[in-house]
């Protein structure tokens, strides 16, 4: 099998999943079958659940910020976060890493990427509960030739994977996987979790809110030591509503704006946003 769909485990036994053909069997009894796609994710979702169908985020949100992340605006937030790998775990510069919470699978591949020595050097997996999502990561992946990173649908609190089997695991912008995280990490290995900073998008919440409160930032998982602690800012220029509109989209204000900040942000023809990004090493 080699590093594809590498430490993956059963949603339903908890044994490990191998790779023949097409699809991926699991070692127990029953040897439960899981197909690749045609679009290269597998979906290890636990089944019988109604909302799985529902899980993630929509097809809309994911496609805004697709769009919204092919602009570049974001990449200083995963070159950084790939740089806060290779320094928390330079010993091995042979990497498997986690991206928990992938979305659209733009940020897992630009941490491949930009992991010390490329993506020639390292393997992932991107788990997001949206199944649009895994398929939106598979085929970016695919179309830049990245092969060593490799998507899935799952539950980020409940990861299909094995015990310490990862060097990284990052959330970016979502909910933290702390005990997951813990139980996956290799002894020496690092949770890196990017965050917003107390004035991330302020002129965006501006045109929102009128007077936005400042950020409070996010509570670390517990059994973690903090290892290092950085801010990245910046500032990106939306030249036009379509940029706009598709920052909107991808952010929680979203769905709890005043329908008059809506109307105010969405009529904008440009705005200047700056971007603040709380970094945080995380280690066991």
């Amino acid at each position: 099998m080699g590093e594809t769909f590498a430490h993956l485990i059963c949603p339903i036994c908890g044994t490990l999943l191998t790779k023949e053909g097409a699809s991926l069997y699991c070692r127990g009894a029953r040897r439960h079958c899981y197909d690749i796609s045609a679009a290269g994710y597998v979906n290890l979702l636990p089944p019988g659940k109604k909302n799985n169908a529902r899980a993630g985020d929509d097809k809309e949100m994911l496609r805004c910020r697709s769009r919204f992340l092919s602009g570049g605006w974001y990449d200083p937030i995963s070159e950084t976060a790939a740089r806060l790998g290779g320094e928390a775990t330079d010993k091995d510069p042979k990497k498997f890493f986690v991206d928990a919470g992938c979305g659209e699978g733009y940020h897992t591949c630009n941490i491949a990427r930009n992991l010390p020595d490329g993506s020639a050097s390292c393997f992932g997996i991107g788990i997001d509960a949206a199944k649009s999502g895994a398929a939106a990561g598979a085929k970016l992946a695919r179309a830049a030739g990245i092969d060593g990173v490799q998507f899935i649908a799952g539950n980020i609190f409940a990861m299909p994977l094995e015990d310490q089997c990862a060097d990284l695991v990052y959330s970016i912008f979502a909910p933290i996987p702390g005990v997951e995280a813990a139980r996956i990490l290799k002894p020496g290995g690092a949770l890196i979790v990017a965050c917003a900073g107390r004035e991330h998008l302020w002129e965006l919440r501006c045109q929102l809110y009128g007077r936005p409160r400042v950020g409070e930032g996010v509570q670390m998982p517990a059994g973690f030591a903090v290892a290092h602690k950085e801010t990245l800012s910046y500032a990106i220029h939306l030249p036009h509503q379509d940029a706009i509109r598709c920052l909107f989209a991808m952010t929680p204000f979203y769905y709890r704006c005043p329908s008059e900040g809506r109307q105010r942000l969405l009529a904008c023809e440009s705005l200047t946003v700056k971007v603040e990004v709380d970094f945080t090493v995380l280690t066991l």
